[in-house]
Formats: structure tokens, sequence, C-alpha cells
């Protein structure tokens, strides 16, 4: 175990000249600066040569991915490679606020304009004059409060709840969602004029299962991030475990890749995670896989034991001492040599289990 470790920490040392390689290839052909955004796909790389496309413009973009994806890490991309970068940019949870609440954060509210404002309230359109407005979940905004955006945008400025003077904003407006905007408009939950002056550039992350390249840079990136505060030392991943990785689909994308690694380090033993440090649900998802273009040979003296794809440890262990017993006609001896256990185990498995002398169930 421990040269797999020392190979797998020389593994990891060439593949980091490598990705560095790969930056110096692709990213140098770049304006920005976008060292944040952590991946070596094709994919990625696609989306990168985008926002660098848009980034120090004044057009509006709308990003899509599921959760986790990292859509506000290409927000602040965009912002910080656009001449706005100066200034303070300001993300709203569409989602994360109730409606009256949102429109007060967004247009803010006059003195009095309703029951509890006892003084005035700067919203975010103005205090992001001449910077950038991230609006997450932006598919969650109430309808009504939809045509309020909208004419913002479409006139530049916006009214103070309780207000009557319009005030002129220069606001670059990016929003994101994880839902699909397109069937929102069809069902009327999302105004098709906002959806098209907000979607001038659409810009789409690609969720991690469908780029597997990036899974071991970001896995990599997120050992070195947390290895010092997390752990007692910076640790490296065996191939296996980078194996077991790869094999899952990732739900929660990135930031699900992120809390898996920071839990495989806070329960490592030793210098390398191994597939036992990474939590349940990645261990549950692992099949086993069958070249179905090599032939197995079985020696004539031999008995096989037939169990489904995808069988968990214990029913395979159940079949192996069943039919092992029957093969050898109840013989306790010879079938716990034959498994290499003892008589006592495979008496405590006789009895987990339910077999009989004969190997099939006592029941």
């Amino acid at each position: 175990m421990l040269q797999q470790v020392e190979d797998a920490c020389q593994s990891t040392k060439t593949r980091a000249l490598q990705f560095a390689a790969f930056q110096v290839r692709t990213r140098d052909t770049l304006q920005g600066d976008y060292r944040n955004i952590i991946g070596s796909s094709p994919q990625i790389f696609e989306t990168l040569k985008k926002v660098d496309k848009v980034a120090n413009t004044v057009v509006k973009v709308l990003i899509c991915g599921e959760t986790g994806t990292g859509k506000e890490l290409i927000v602040q991309a965009l912002h910080q490679n656009s001449d706005r970068s100066a200034s303070e940019m300001v993300s709203l949870n569409c989602a994360a606020i109730p409606g009256p609440l949102l429109e007060s954060e967004l247009f803010g509210h006059e003195k009095g304009a309703f029951t509890d404002a006892k003084t005035q309230h700067i919203g975010n359109f103005e205090r992001v004059h001449n910077s950038t407005l991230f609006l997450d979940e932006i598919g969650d905004m109430p309808l009504p409060l939809q045509a309020k955006l909208l004419r913002a945008v479409e006139t530049g400025k916006i009214e103070r709840l309780g207000g009557v003077k319009p005030i002129p904003v220069d606001v670059r407006i990016v929003a994101a969602t994880h839902c699909n905007l397109t069937q929102a408009v069809e069902n009327g939950a999302f105004r098709k004029d906002l959806y098209y002056r907000l979607n001038a550039v659409s810009i789409s992350i690609l969720p991690l299962r469908e780029r597997q390249e990036d899974i071991r840079v970001l896995a990599e990136h997120f050992i070195e991030k947390h290895g010092s505060t997390v752990a007692r030392t910076v640790r490296k991943i065996i191939p296996e475990t980078f194996t077991c990785l790869q094999n899952y689909p990732w739900p929660g994308n990135v930031r699900e890749l992120e809390n898996v690694l920071i839990h495989a380090l806070l329960f490592a033993e030793g210098n390398g995670i191994l597939p036992t440090d990474l939590p349940e649900e990645i261990l549950a998802f692992q099949k086993p896989r069958v070249n179905v273009s090599e032939e197995i040979h079985v020696p004539e003296n031999q008995h096989t034991v037939t169990v489904p794809l995808g069988a968990s440890l214990k029913t395979v262990e159940e079949a192996f001492i069943r039919d092992t017993l029957a093969w050898q006609g109840g013989n306790r001896t010879k079938t716990a040599e034959i498994l290499g256990i003892s008589i006592r185990t495979l008496q405590n498995r006789l009895k987990d289990y339910e077999i009989s002398e004969n190997g099939s169930s006592a029941a």
C-alpha cells in the first residue's frame, strides 16, 4: 500500500505538470485571467472562450447549469475581466428571498412605503451603479416582479417602492438558473419578453458527469485547498480511489465532489486517500465491471458460483457459502477449507444466512 501511495504522489506531480502545460497551450490564447476556473476538459475551455468574448462588454448574459456546477464562478470571471471590476459585484438569490422583500432589495424603498419602512432603503440596482448585478435562480422570481425588472432592463431606470422619481442606473445584469427557462416560458411561469432581454448571450455549464476529465484535476485541487486545514498533512489519492470517483454520477456536481474530498481527508488514516475513506453513497454506487471480450476458463476440478452483477457483498458471500457447502455434500470442514475461513466462522455464517447441512435454506 505504501508503494501505491508513493506511485500516486509521483503520478500526481506528473499530472500537475501536464495540466500546467495544458493551461499554457490553451488558456494563453484567452484575453482574461481565469485561474479560479479549475478544469482541463475541452468543454470547460469552450466555456471560457465564450466568457472571454463577452466579459468586457455590456451584453446581458444568461448562465444555465445544474446546481453545484459553478455558475457563480463564471459570473465572477465575467465581472473580474470587465472594465467594471474596480466596483463590487452584488449577488442576489431570487429563490431565497420572499417576493415583497426581493422587490425592496432590488429597487429600494422610500420611508413610509409600507408598514415597516421606517427609513429610506437603497436597493441593489443603485448600489451596483457602474458595476454588475448577479441575479441567481432568476427562474424563481415572481411574475409581478418580472414585469418591473423588465422595465428597468428596457429603460435603464428604476423607481423605489413608494417613490415617484425615476432613477437612472448603469448596471450590467448577469442572470443564472438551474431550471429550463424555455419550458417555464411555455408554461407561463416566466415572461417571454424578459427571457429574451436577459438571454442576449447564453452560457451553459455541463454537469460534472459529462466532463470526466475535470474530476481528477478538481479532486487534486480540493485536496490541496483543504489538506492543510482539514487533515494533519496534505494527502494524495491512489488510482483505485480515482476510479471510484469517476464511476459516480455526481448529482451534486462540483460542490458535492468538494464535500466528498473533505470527508475523505477527515477519515483518511495514512498518506493516501483509499476508496474506503470515501462516503458510503460513493462506494455503494460502484459496480463490478466485466470485460465480455475475454473468455473465462474454469478448471474442470473447480466449482463455479453465479451471482448477478451489482450484487451486494452479503449476497455474494451467502451464494459462495451455500453453493460450496452443497458441492461438498454438507461437509463443513471441507467447505471451510475451500472458503479459507475457520469452522466457527462458517457455523456463524450458516446460522446468519439460515443455511442447512446440504446448502439449502433452513427454513
